[in-house]
């Protein structure tokens, strides 16, 4: 019979490696436990469900919630709700969520969150507008809503019922803070699988009856469509005051601008459907102007195209215009239809709907459009036409 000892001498190798991987396994069981104890999870879902009770929102999770250190330290749910007390339908399920600490929450044992990320994401849009309108409403200087941590959405679906409205869906914020830069990066497909994407940036800042959104820039663009690009300042002192001054350019294929019939599809690799490549752009100088609701004056959006061949000046009342959408919708098949409450002018060279083709076409509704009061001027637009879109990545 051998024994261990001429084993040992026999293997010694083998021997080696068996004590180092048996090392190497308590070494892994013990930093497990310390890193159990040092981050908690259990107080950080402690923390999180006493926060939004008081919001009236209700967090349930499949399992209890677990420690990792790789790539961050961080506390992982899974099969997790986020429901309005009461509902039985949840505002957002997930299949799991990271909660990004601080190094020095392990170091220190306080409790702070860095970022938090929520893979595949489900968000009902009728029980997020539920939560908006239980909301209670402010007097008073406007506060701008504290979120002091990144927020990053994975492959997440937006649904309204069984409905859903957006797929794909990625978003990555970083903080939201008084006097720190803010970035918003989107993207996301439609139910035609046509992706589209939203950059915003900007710079809140507190004055003293007002926040103010400086060095603001808003990119959009769509897959084979549109793309626009905004840059100014926005200023809010509560509820419709609103006043902004933002100005940059639209591209959109010439197919497609002003209501000219689209050109016909092609279908590209995978039975996608695609806009030829050989389709050109037009571009238009856009400004964009916004005056605050104050006394008997409505809120109030201007909004000046100019193209080569077209021009769009219009102003429009966002309130006025979902009244007139709701009467629409709610009209008796006899009622007559009234015109959409916009003010303004168009100029067209060149108008197709189905086989209707109109040439010179020109629009006046309501009064002539007077300037709006904003620091908006139809040169700083067209300073800013040849710019390359913010995201237009498509």
């Amino acid at each position: 019979m051998i024994s261990a000892i001429d084993s040992m001498r026999a293997h010694p190798w083998r021997w080696l490696a068996g004590a180092i991987f048996a090392l190497l396994l308590i070494t892994l069981l013990v930093a497990v436990l310390i890193v159990r104890s040092l981050l908690q999870p259990q107080r950080f879902t402690a923390l999180l469900q006493n926060q939004l009770v008081g919001a009236g929102l209700v967090l349930s999770m499949d399992k209890p919630a677990s420690p990792t250190l790789w790539p961050h330290p961080a506390v992982q749910l899974e099969g997790f709700r986020l429901s309005n007390a009461g509902a039985s339908t949840p505002l957002l399920q997930a299949s799991e969520a990271r909660i990004v600490v601080p190094w020095r929450v392990v170091l220190h044992r306080e409790i702070a969150i860095e970022r938090l990320e929520i893979e595949t994401p489900r968000i009902d849009l009728d029980q997020l507008q539920a939560l908006l309108a239980r909301l209670p409403s402010s007097t008073g200087a406007p506060q701008l809503p504290r979120i002091g941590v990144g927020i990053k959405l994975i492959d997440g679906t937006l649904i309204r019922g069984d409905t859903p409205l957006l797929v794909d869906v990625n978003a990555e914020t970083g903080p939201l803070l008084v006097d720190t830069p803010f970035r918003l990066d989107f993207s996301a497909r439609d139910s035609t699988n046509r992706g589209g994407a939203l950059v915003l940036r900007t710079l809140p800042m507190r004055e003293a009856d007002a926040l103010r959104f400086e060095h603001t820039g808003v990119g959009l663009s769509i897959e084979h469509g549109l793309r626009a690009h905004l840059s100014g300042d926005v200023a809010w002192r509560g509820g419709a005051d609103i006043q902004a001054a933002l100005h940059g350019g639209l591209t959109t294929p010439a197919s497609a601008a002003l209501g000219k019939t689209a050109a016909p599809r092609v279908t590209a690799p995978g039975g996608k459907s695609a806009i030829p490549e050989a389709i050109s752009m037009r571009d238009y100088a856009l400004v964009l102007d916004i005056a605050p609701a104050r006394g008997a004056q409505p809120l109030m959006i201007a909004v000046k195209l100019d193209g080569a061949d077209e021009h769009i000046d219009a102003r429009l009342s966002p309130l006025e215009s979902i009244d007139w959408w709701n009467r629409l919708l709610a009209a008796s098949p006899n009622t007559p239809l009234t015109l959409p409450p916009v003010r303004g002018s168009a100029r067209i060279s060149q108008l197709d709907f189905g086989a209707l083709h109109l040439q010179g076409v020109r629009i006046d509704a309501g009064d002539e459009v007077a300037p709006l009061d904003t620091n908006s001027t139809a040169a700083a637009a067209k300073q800013h036409q040849n710019a390359k879109p913010a995201g237009s990545g498509h």
